[in-house]
């Protein structure tokens, strides 16, 4: 790329990021702090896409009854998804499930296993997770 493809495609970024803190503020009364929590961090769909099907992967452990047919069906759904059999339900195995997909995908920025359980419970989602995780 020469220098003038670059000082615009800068440009272009400014602008858009000019947007993107304008559009927030429009719309900081209707996002919850997870959504605003995603949005200030850049997480991408697949980034929120993890962290959705990890959250459920542990979720679906917390279910009382493990010998109900379609929580071992989802279960399984979701062990074949992140290639696992077993893992232990703690912050340590969940903090390395992010920590592993972070290495794959080099998000925008890096983000911890505490800052999305605690923006999720902010928002009514995985408060079980996390007061099981967190303590």
């Amino acid at each position: 790329m020469d220098n003038p493809d670059i000082t615009r495609l800068e440009k272009r970024i400014n602008i858009l990021l000019e947007w993107k803190s304008v559009l927030l503020r429009l719309a900081e009364d209707e996002l919850s702090p997870y959504d605003k929590w995603c949005a200030e961090k850049e997480l991408s769909r697949e980034d929120q896409h993890f962290i959705t099907n990890l959250c459920m992967l542990f979720n679906i452990r917390l279910h009382p009854d493990q010998s109900n047919l379609d929580v071992q069906k989802i279960t399984k759904n979701f062990e074949e998804h992140f290639k696992v059999n077993d893992f232990e339900l703690s912050y340590e195995v969940f903090e390395k499930f992010i920590k592993d997909y972070q290495l794959r995908e080099n998000p925008i920025h890096e983000w911890d296993a505490r800052e999305v359980l605690e923006k999720l419970a902010e928002s009514n989602r995985s408060v079980e997770l996390k007061e099981k995780l967190l303590g």
